[in-house]
Formats: C-alpha cells, structure tokens, sequence
C-alpha cells in the first residue's frame, strides 16, 4: 500500500541531548535527509556544558518547520525523554540518542509497516559502527520467532503510536540502569499489535574513544534492584499477567545484569549479587523456577548464549554459579 505526502501523519523524533557537540549534528541530518514528507523533530538539551544548545538553536532557525530546541537544567536522559513525549505533537514517535543516527529511509520504511497494520509499535534492528565506521556487531529481529518483539531491549529502533504511549501512561525511569526497560516491557505487554520489520533502520554509535566502553560496573553502584522492583509493581498496577515471555524476560534480565557486572564485582561478589537476585525472585515472582521458556531450544530467536546461560540459572544453579566465577562476560 501507498501513500500520498498529504496522507502521511506527522512523526516526532524525540532526542535528549547532553554535551554532544561532535556528534549531534550527524544525527539530526540523518533525521532531516529522510525521504519523509512529515517530521518533528524534538530535541531537549538536558543542561549540557559544551556548545550543543547553541547546535541545536542553529539547526531550529534553518529548519524552523521541523526543529523545536529545548534548554533545561540537568535532569537526566528519563526525565528528558517523558518531558519530550509530552511535547511530542506527531501521530507517531520514535526515540534517538545524541550521538547515533539512522538509516536512510528507515522513517518512512516504519510508518508504512505502522499504517498498514494499524500498529501500536514497529520493531526493527540496529548496527554498532564504530569511530572508523566499521560495523562491529548488527541485531535484526526474525518476525516468525518468540523473542522478536523484545531483541531490542532500547526504545529506539522502533516506531510508537503515540496516543498508545499516553493512554497507557508509558514512561521512563531515573534509575541509573534499566530506564528504558521501564518504558519497552511494558508497552510490548500492552501493544495490541506489534510488527517485525526484519532489517536495520538504527545505528547505536560505538565509540571506541568513550571510557564507557571499557569501565566494567560492579553491582553496588547501579540501582538494578529498584529497577527490577518498580518495573513489577508497574506491571501490576496495570494488571499485566507475570507469566511465560513476561517472566523469563525479567530472568534473563537478571542473568544478563550477572555477568554485566562480573567483573567489576569479582568473584565473591559476583557470588553475593547472585543470591541477593535468586532472594528477589523468590520474594517477588515466585512461580520463576518454572520459566518454560528456560531452555537452550527456547526462546526462539534468542542467542544460544543467552538461552543458555538463563537455562543454567533455572534448572542448573550449581553449574551457573561455576559459570559465574570462571567466565568474565557471557552475554
């Protein structure tokens, strides 16, 4: 099905900016060269030190029909972003970080998907370039497979209705890890139609330069558990049912955090952050050890590695402690 440019509602593209002067400007023209013929561009400067407002108050006066610039005082990526979505005035939305950009065409390529199937979100892929462009690693999401609609854990690299977004009162969380699994659970949970689009429309900036790539976190200084803890009680404020992909999502999440910060832990740590997890399922989700999709053949469209690992933590507890201590990152 196609569109004429007059038929084609109004996409916003949401963007919190903090002290992104290299590389800002790439991702807003990556915005504004879309083959797109109706775009907002929402881009909130969250306090920054260097010169991004200044950037990002040129680009509004060049494009005053697209960009709409904002100033506050650091606030924080979550805060920026539910303050953005609250601006948003498009049909649809989708997020950007400051320094990432998309693919040509990604927008439009979306927004069909959305049109055609009366979508309340569209999921899609992303790639990793790095500082020379070299792509170091690409997520494509399978639409005939179980875990699609959550293989990209980030907002971005997806299309969202934004009525859908405010019905349901989605939002981001100021936690220090985890802020946009707070936001993407739940709407994959309350979507009443989600499309796979099974190619790259993303690029998530890896820069080889940041210390953030190479500085390996312990658990004691990342919120993981309030996360963990405001992410359930959301669901069940909402009344979602905790069961089947919902339960093994928040697992996995937890094996993944494990070896996320096994070695900025150590080993006895490690060891430590482990049984405090197990004594939050326990306490919190208590049917867990029965995940049915804890297998290594499930879910579908998962990483073997990751299939693994969270079959180890379910049914194989001695042999995933092992894993712990001896592996330093396996997912």
């Amino acid at each position: 099905m196609s569109y004429s440019e007059s038929q084609y509602p109004v996409v916003s593209v949401l963007i919190p900016v903090y002290n992104a002067e290299t590389y800002i400007g790439r991702c807003l023209d990556s915005i504004l060269s879309q083959d797109y013929p109706a775009l907002e561009i929402v881009a909130i400067d969250d306090g920054s030190s260097d010169s991004s407002f200044a950037i990002l108050e040129g680009y509004e006066r060049r494009h005053p029909s697209v960009v709409r610039a904002y100033h506050q005082q650091n606030q924080g990526v979550a805060v920026t972003r539910n303050k953005a979505i609250s601006l948003a005035s498009g049909v649809y939305l989708m997020f950007a970080d400051n320094d990432d950009y998309l693919e040509p065409d990604s927008i439009k390529l979306l927004v069909n998907k959305a049109l055609e199937a009366n979508a309340d979100i569209v999921c899609a892929g992303f790639q990793r370039p790095d500082t020379h462009g070299t792509i170091v690693s690409r997520v494509i999401p399978s639409p005939e497979t179980q875990w699609a609609p959550y293989k990209v854990s980030a907002a971005w690299a997806k299309l969202y209705r934004t009525d859908f977004i405010r019905e349901n009162n989605l939002s981001f969380l100021s936690t220090n890890i985890g802020e946009d699994i707070y936001f993407t659970l739940p709407a994959q949970l309350l979507s009443n139609k989600t499309i796979i689009v099974p190619q790259v429309v993303y690029n998530w900036f890896y820069n080889t330069e940041s210390v953030s790539n190479t500085l390996h976190k312990n658990s004691s200084n990342l919120e993981f558990t309030r996360t963990l803890t405001e992410l359930h009680s959301f669901l069940q404020v909402r009344g979602l049912p905790i069961e089947g992909l919902a339960i093994h999502y928040i697992v996995r999440l937890i094996v993944w955090f494990l070896f996320y910060t096994r070695k900025g832990d150590g080993p006895s740590q490690s060891m430590k952050s482990l049984d405090s997890c197990i004594h939050w399922l326990d306490e919190t989700i208590p049917g867990w050890r029965n995940d049915a999709f804890a297998t290594p053949r499930k879910p579908t469209g998962d990483a073997i590695s990751n299939r693994i690992a969270t079959w180890l933590f379910v049914h194989h507890a001695m042999l995933f402690r092992v894993a712990l201590r001896s592996i330093g990152c396996l997912l």
